[in-house]
């Protein structure tokens, strides 16, 4: 039996596909006559093969492999492997491929869409289709990328989301995830933004694939949040800051980024987004910084420093009070968090751990 799961702004999905939901999860997965639908273990890991002339070597396979190997740090047992030049591709063929086209019987409106077929409750392929007319890119330059102002949509972002069904997940609005509006669940520190699966989505890796051995951690903090959603998917904005009284700070945008005006020695509220992306419940410290540039690290001043208890599930969006330096000159600087200032986990991914909001002391 063959489904096509609709890509970001594509609604479709048949009847025949029931959406389900763990308690206390927001990942959703696909059922069939009340049955969970996965791949059956000896099918892991799952073999994606890319099409030679959509992915030749060069900047789009590394994109694809850079999508492939950031799912591969999820804690499951769950995997795929990537091969290349795959040079015949299509639907319904007993191989999972990935390939570009403009084909709007395949796309019909979406930027990219993936394939599903199974003999209940086991997968049995999955092909994934990227739109050739949309303006992506590849790079990691937060200056072109849309979240940051920039003019073309991360294709990491939006691979990440159709591999995401690949692996049996469906579409969630109600968090901060891959599985909503792909293009702004992305992590940045400095002028680098990368794509990554998130707290939720491995959530349900593991849901579906168990916890792999030995144990993955991994835990995170982005300047993203949920901010509704948008049919099936969760829309997303920018964590923000705010007075000692909840109130949000006045600000203007620079460089495509919003920037809060501050005073020196004022208190106030910065908000981040912490996830847990590993096998277990972590109780990080958190440290929070004042920097002159974006790049946040614990060469910075520490202005604060708290403790969090991350069970791995869903996003945790959280305000703490800090109180800007009064010692600091007028002009830009950084508030930045290192979730794990003190190395005290040890984790798959380093790179996700430090985060910022721009701020103008007046």
């Amino acid at each position: 039996m063959k489904r096509p799961i609709a890509g970001l702004m594509a609604l479709s999905l048949f009847v025949a596909i029931t959406g389900y939901m763990p308690k206390a999860s927001a990942y959703q997965v696909y059922k069939c006559n009340g049955k969970t639908v996965k791949w059956p273990s000896s099918k892991i890991p799952v073999r994606m093969r890319s099409a030679s002339v959509s992915f030749p070597s060069g900047a789009w396979r590394n994109a694809l492999l850079e999508a492939v190997n950031s799912w591969n740090r999820n804690p499951s047992k769950f995997s795929f492997s990537l091969t290349y030049n795959d040079s015949s591709v299509g639907r319904q063929n007993g191989q999972n491929e990935i390939w570009f086209s403009s084909d709007d019987s395949l796309l019909d409106g979406a930027p990219a869409r993936a394939f599903l077929w199974w003999r209940c409750p086991n997968l049995t392929e999955a092909d994934i289709v990227f739109d050739n007319r949309v303006s992506y890119t590849t790079s990691t330059s937060k200056s072109v990328l849309w979240p940051y102002g920039g003019s073309s949509r991360p294709f990491q972002t939006t691979a990440m989301h159709e591999l995401g069904h690949a692996l049996g997940l469906r579409h969630e609005n109600r968090y901060y995830n891959i599985m909503g509006q792909d293009w702004d669940h992305i992590h940045a520190n400095g002028s680098t933004a990368r794509a990554y699966a998130g707290e939720d989505a491995s959530h349900g890796s593991v849901f579906l694939y168990g916890v792999r051995s030995p144990q993955r951690q991994d835990v995170a903090v982005v300047h993203w949040k949920r901010s509704g959603s948008s049919g099936e998917y969760s829309a997303h904005r920018r964590t923000q800051m705010y007075n000692s009284s909840g109130s949000l700070l006045s600000s203007f945008t620079s460089s495509g980024e919003p920037v809060y005006r501050v005073n020196k020695g004022q208190r106030v509220q910065v908000e981040f987004t912490y996830e847990n992306n590993g096998a277990s419940t972590q109780n990080p410290r958190v440290g929070f910084y004042i920097s002159t540039n974006n790049i946040i690290s614990t060469l910075d001043t520490k202005i604060a420093d708290v403790g969090f208890t991350l069970v791995r599930g869903t996003p945790y969006t959280a305000r703490n009070s800090v109180t800007i330096p009064s010692n600091l000159n007028r002009g830009r600087y950084y508030i930045g968090a290192i979730v794990d200032n003190n190395n005290s986990i040890g984790e798959i991914n380093e790179s996700n751990n430090a985060t910022y909001i721009a701020i103008q002391v007046n």
